[in-house]
């Protein structure tokens, strides 16, 4: 079980630190009860899309990209910049009502993949910090990754989940549509702690 390697090389180009959130993402935490995580939101359009269906929530995007971090900063949605896993293992136990992991990077290259994202170390963490009935939403179009995550969901909650067969409450994201522009398949896990 390892914990995935943070790659933010490749992110840094030409682009200022963004500017800070007046709260911390652990201060929003510590006061807020119905929160959903967007955890690698890209440009943020899912995080604004969540805040819009789910106006009684509070969304708290987490990201590495800079445009999209300032692009949430801009609309005044609660933003963490950086490494996923730098905040969400320090959020206490069942705390968060929904967490959506919606396209992130596959690493297609096998000697990549140790960079995903999504691995057994990032699912137990999920799953202490996700409270009882609330959910957790992964969607990719890379089929190997997709039955990776089914394979670590079903293993880590000797539950055997299968692939959805809606979209649940995701919104469309920019990975979805160049994706679905290559006739690729979308997969979607929901699993839902009991």
């Amino acid at each position: 079980m390892n914990k995935p390697v943070y790659y933010k090389s490749f992110r840094s180009r030409k682009f200022q630190e963004p500017e800070k959130p007046k709260r911390s993402a652990l201060d929003i935490l510590a006061v807020e009860k119905d929160i959903i995580l967007d955890v690698g939101f890209g440009t943020g359009d899912s995080t604004i899309a969540l805040q819009d269906m789910f106006p009684k929530y509070k969304v708290l995007g987490i990201e590495a990209y800079k445009p999209g971090i300032k692009n949430l900063l801009s609309k005044n949605i609660y933003v963490h910049y950086g490494d996923a896993l730098e905040i969400i293992e320090k959020i206490s136990s069942d705390t968060i009502s929904q967490i959506y992991m919606l396209f992130p990077d596959p690493w297609q290259k096998k000697k990549h993949r140790k960079r995903r994202l999504f691995n057994e170390y990032t699912f137990r963490v999920i799953l202490a910090i996700i409270k009882r009935n609330g959910f957790f939403h992964f969607s990719t179009d890379n089929i190997s990754y997709a039955l990776e995550a089914k394979k670590i969901i079903s293993r880590v909650t000797s539950v055997d989940i299968s692939f959805s067969k809606n979209r649940g409450f995701r919104p469309i994201t920019k990975f979805e549509k160049k994706g679905i522009s290559k006739k690729n398949f979308v997969f979607d896990l929901i699993y839902i702690k009991q």
